[in-house]
């Protein structure tokens, strides 16, 4: 079901996929005004090729249990596409948040949770969109790539580099290394990072982080006790080292 043509030019494209009919058409009844394209998806093989096709900015799963299939799924339709990816697990603990972000979401949201706290997750995604957008065009020539040794961050393609061997990265971790990428070699805390990342009016989820910047190091290849390029600053945050250089591609 679609609340909105999918050609206007500003529309945020969400795939809700699921079987909790009354709760995904709750999300709908949300968006029902806004700039939002949402398409529902109830079978898990026909959602890898309406997300291929598609290429939506925001997934979201919602499964009672967060088992091998719904992981599998996930890491199927993180091959495929750099969406936001937030998985609504009604039944889950620690272990399973682990397991859903290891999998390539973004975000993972266990036990009781509202339609309501769904839609938050889109308007904020819908709000980094319109400020990302707003931002690239006040700078003008904003920085193609950033450098940090070895490591290029490929803004303009959303690609990440490691030598010449290309590394997967989820849209969520992509952002960590944009983020600490901006502010050079400067010192990051959590609580800045999680507000980059996730907007400033959601809740910040520290462990969250600490688990993405844990994944993303594993991606990068990092040795989890002298860490290269995402360091941890005990107690404030993370920087990244060595010295970050930013590239004009324009020039």
């Amino acid at each position: 079901m679609d609340n909105r043509d999918a050609s206007t030019p500003a529309a945020l494209a969400v795939t809700l996929i699921g079987n909790h009919a009354s709760w995904m058409e709750a999300i709908v009844d949300y968006f029902r005004r806004d700039e939002v394209h949402i398409t529902l998806v109830d079978d898990h093989a026909r959602a890898l090729h309406i997300v291929e096709r598609n290429q939506p900015s925001f997934i979201a799963f919602d499964t009672d249990d967060l088992d091998a299939a719904a992981l599998e799924t996930c890491r199927n339709v993180r091959a495929i596409a750099d969406s936001h990816i937030t998985i609504c697990c009604t039944r889950g603990d620690e272990a399973a948040v682990v397991a859903g972000l290891a999998a390539g979401a973004d975000d993972v949201l266990t036990g009781r949770h509202t339609s309501r706290e769904l839609a938050a997750r889109i308007r904020a995604v819908q709000r980094r969109r319109r400020s990302a957008a707003s931002a690239a065009i006040r700078r003008g020539s904003a920085p193609g790539q950033y450098t940090c040794g070895s490591m290029v961050i490929d803004v303009t393609r959303r690609q990440v580099y490691v030598g010449a061997d290309h590394v997967n990265v989820t849209r969520t971790q992509f952002d960590i290394l944009v983020e600490l990428a901006r502010r050079g070699g400067a010192v990051t805390t959590r609580e800045e990072l999680v507000a980059a990342v996730w907007g400033a009016r959601q809740k910040a989820n520290l462990d969250t982080m600490t688990t993405h910047v844990r994944q993303l190091r594993r991606r990068l290849g990092e040795d989890s006790e002298r860490p290269v390029f995402v360091i941890s600053v005990r107690g404030v945050g993370y920087r990244l080292g060595p010295k970050v250089k930013a590239v004009d591609l324009t020039q």
